[in-house]
């Protein structure tokens, strides 16, 4: 269930989250209506651990695979 960095900017890109700003390896999306942004840590091509991923997943509202 792991995923690449770079698959999940897109699935949140597609979600509507727009990136604001980046510092370091942690890409920050926010949409509008959101309670707070979300915060993409790593490379983008690192897989993401699941941890993390179940996290976005969660906070972006949205079902990834």
């Amino acid at each position: 269930m792991t995923k690449k960095v770079k698959e999940v900017i897109s699935l949140l890109e597609e979600a509507g989250w727009k990136h604001i700003r980046t510092k370091g390896d942690h890409r920050v999306f926010y949409k509008e209506g959101a309670k707070r942004p979300i915060v993409v840590p790593h490379g983008l091509n690192d897989d993401l651990p699941i941890g993390t991923l179940k996290s976005i997943s969660r906070q972006a509202e949205i079902e990834i695979d």
